[in-house]
């Protein structure tokens, strides 16, 4: 089975960021406590799969995690996705018009 990395990243990117809107959109949570929300939702289901995964009666893809490591990946794939080049022209959000306010 063969499948597209950047089509994945792209479509739970798009889930994310529609997750994120309607947060934004329907609390008044700050920008960074909605991110906060979401990280903490990504750790919970970390440790669901994982749990899937330790259970012998679990998921036998072959998988095993490694909360440690796997913590560590985690962060990195944050680290390397948010943090932006000095020289990259900075994209600004306030530049788009919100959906039925146009």
């Amino acid at each position: 089975m063969s499948y597209d990395r950047t089509a994945t990243f792209t479509a739970v990117r798009a889930a994310l960021m529609a997750s994120y809107s309607g947060a934004l959109a329907t609390t008044r949570l700050s920008p960074l406590e909605a991110l906060e929300c979401m990280a903490a939702a990504l750790g919970s289901l970390y440790r669901e799969v994982a749990d899937a995964h330790i259970d012998p009666q679990g998921c036998h893809c072959g998988w095993q995690p490694h909360a440690v490591l796997d913590m560590v990946a985690l962060e990195q794939a944050m680290a390397a996705n948010g943090a932006r080049d000095e020289d990259e022209d900075m994209f600004d959000l306030r530049s788009i018009a919100p959906a039925g306010h146009g």
